[in-house]
């Protein structure tokens, strides 16, 4: 074993490679149509394309954003996407806590083949319902058990 990667290996990297250049404009698509709370910023880290965009909780508490990783992993291409944001619970005081509101959290991911030309439907239904359903988780939960024991507080750190 001489550790170099044959002829036929660097044409599979460079065509999963090709596939990541292509899913960057879909991926950025899919953010732009679940959040207008701003710009969407692109940029390169360690060898991985990352889109983010301004995401807005309903009751205006903390700061979100919508951030998607679109990468080579070995010989596939994956995409990342996940809400990341500042929101914490908080006691019935208004207090905050050292636990993050897990209500709001969302992470999605997908492999695919070389050669893939677009986010398969079935992946942009599930990130579309599901960051939906975690930006208006709290609210939702609040609605569901208006006991004032069972309400959820949060806080943006």
């Amino acid at each position: 074993m001489t550790g170099c990667i044959s002829a036929t290996g660097q044409d599979v990297l460079r065509q999963v490679d090709d596939t990541v250049t292509r899913l960057v404009p879909e991926t950025a698509t899919l953010l732009e149509r679940l959040s207008t709370d701003g710009e969407l910023r692109t940029f390169r880290e360690n060898g991985e394309h990352v889109l983010s965009i301004p995401l807005r909780f309903p009751d205006g508490v903390g700061h979100g954003a919508l951030v998607a990783r679109v990468f080579r992993y070995r010989d596939i291409a994956r995409v990342d996407v996940e809400i990341v944001h500042d929101r914490m619970l908080a006691d019935a005081t208004g207090v905050p806590t050292s636990r993050s509101c897990f209500l709001n959290d969302f992470v999605a991911s997908l492999s695919l083949p070389a050669g893939a030309d677009r986010l398969p439907d079935e992946f942009r239904a599930r990130v579309t319902s599901g960051v939906r359903n975690a930006v208006a988780a709290v609210e939702t939960h609040n609605r569901r058990h208006p006991q004032p024991w069972s309400r959820v507080r949060v806080v943006g750190s």
